[in-house]
This record gives C-alpha cells, structure tokens and sequence, in this order.
C-alpha cells in the first residue's frame, strides 16, 4: 500500500490534503486525487477487463466504485459485453477445433465466457430485455442418438415412435391432451454449440440466408418448434409419432396443434418454394454435429 501511494503521488495522480490522529497507530495521511488523478480515474472505471478471471476481482470493484460515486456503469458494461461476446466467438472457435481433453477445458472456457456474459447482459438488461430462464418440463425418448441422419421435419422421421416423458410436477397438466390429434414440442436445443447470424440451410444449397428465415438450429436461442402426431396420452407421457429431436433433449412445453389458429390460408413461404417438397429425402449431416471427435473439424460455418 505505502509503495503504491509513493509510485500514485510521484506520477502526480494523489496528493496529501491532510492528516488525521489515529488511536491505533501513528498519524494518518489523507490523500486526494489531483486533476490527472480524477481523469485516469474515470478512464479505467470505463475500460472494461480483459480476461472473464478478472470479472469477480477488477470488475466487482470497478462496478461498487460506481455506486459509491453515483456515476453510471453503462459504459462499462456496454464495453465488457462487446469483449466478452468477442471471447465467447474465440472461445467457440478453440472448442469446435479441439480434440480430447484439450475439448474439455475448452468447453469449460467457453461455459464460463457465456456465464461471464449473462452476468454482464443482466446489469445491463431492463425490464423484458433481461436474460430469461426456463426449466425443462421433461426430455425427449427417441430413436435418434447423434444428429447426422436425423429427418429435418417429424413428419419425415421413419424410424416411428418416440415419446416425450414428462416430470413429476408438471403430469396432472398433462389431463385432457389426449382429445388432441397433434401436439407442438417446444425444446430446447441441448447440442447446439452458438449461432451465427448468416447460415446455409439443408434444403438452401449454397446460399447463406439469414438465421430468421431458416429453420437452423443454431440459433440465438436454440429452441426449436416439432409439430407431432399423438398416438397416447399416458400418466407421464406423451407418445408420439414422428420426431425430429434427438434423445435426451429438454422439452420447455407442450402445445395442443389447433388447425383453425395454427393455418393460414395465404401464407407464403419465401426461399422454400420449390425446396419444401425435399423434406422426406433430405437428412442431417455433420453440419450441426457438435463433437469435432464425430463429425470432423470447422462446422461452425455451416447450419
């Protein structure tokens, strides 16, 4: 601490201003922060840290310095969060490109990047635009293990039943589906590893188009809409017929399909036209495989 305000005060960013008795020891220097003080001050209360290791020690202070002298963080969160969206991207990167155990820390890294990053999004959330947290209801039982060969559709899966077995808090909500011919499987997408704004749909050829208007899983939110048919309803699940969902996947809420609010008579439906028809040919493929180990290196690029 004494070596710190020697090297603060011989840059010239404190001075003494007074001293104070102490009942605890010698004498009490008070110092203040000169003008170039005051300004390297603000400067690095706005420049955000480098490393997410550095979020629970430079950061933490930074921010309760801020409160302490009612200034306004949100430069400071804006910067951090455009650093830490540029780690999570360099993050993803190594994990996509990574083999064994060098997979692992990877994953980790980018686990805590993401952490670091809803940390950040949530100071600087207001109202609906804070960060949103749902619980599975239940999970996904079907034929489909890994995400190559998997149909892109239910309608198009051949492989026939699967069911989606459903948690104990959340069954007695299961009472009148079975009246229902179809069901909407909303789920969230457990393999997907990032997004990307711009991606190449199966049925797109080589076109890149915009994530809104495909059907990719890597999405900003990877949560995905399967419309099933309904073969039973019993006391903790709900078989279906058809599924285009890996085992596993953590179901977030079951829809009844109503075809009178469901359809729309003149809907169109923009680049599928003439390529929607390839839905019970085209299967899955590598593209949205996760595991560098199963499906090869750099398929980040592709959707």
């Amino acid at each position: 601490m004494y070596r710190a305000l020697e090297t603060l005060t011989d840059l010239g960013l404190i001075r003494p201003a007074r001293s104070e008795a102490s009942t605890e020891g010698p004498v009490r220097t008070v110092f203040r922060p000169t003008p170039p003080g005051r300004r390297a001050i603000a400067r690095w209360l706005a420049a955000p840290v480098e490393h997410v290791r550095d979020i629970r020690s430079e950061l933490m202070v930074k921010l309760l310095l801020h409160e302490r002298t009612a200034t306004s963080p949100q430069t400071l969160l804006e910067r951090q969060a455009e650093i830490l969206a540029a780690l999570e991207t360099t993050s993803l990167d190594q994990a996509l490109d990574a083999f064994g155990f060098e997979r692992t820390l990877a994953l980790w890294r980018l686990s805590s990047t993401r952490e670091a990053r809803r940390f950040v999004d949530d100071l600087l959330g207001e109202g609906s635009r804070a960060a949103v947290v749902y619980r599975p209801i239940g999970v996904v039982r079907s034929a489909y293990a890994s995400l190559p060969g998997m149909p892109l559709q239910p309608q198009a899966d051949e492989l026939g039943r699967a069911r989606i077995e459903v948690d104990a808090p959340y069954r007695r909500a299961l009472a009148d589906l079975d009246g229902f011919s179809h069901v909407w499987i909303v789920a969230h997408l457990h393999r997907v590893v990032g997004w990307e704004p711009l991606v190449r749909p199966f049925l797109g050829g080589e076109t890149r188009r915009g994530v809104f208007a495909t059907r990719s899983p890597r999405r900003p939110n990877p949560i995905s809409i399967s419309l099933a048919r309904i073969v039973r309803v019993g006391r903790n699940r709900v078989e279906v017929d058809g599924i285009d969902l890996l085992d596993d996947t953590p179901v977030l809420d079951l829809k009844p399909h109503v075809p009178l609010f469901d359809r729309v008579e003149d809907a169109t439906i923009g680049w599928f036209e003439g390529r929607a028809d390839r839905i019970s040919t085209v299967r899955t493929d590598e593209r949205f495989a996760t595991d560098p180990e199963a499906a090869g290196p750099r398929r980040r690029t592709s959707s």
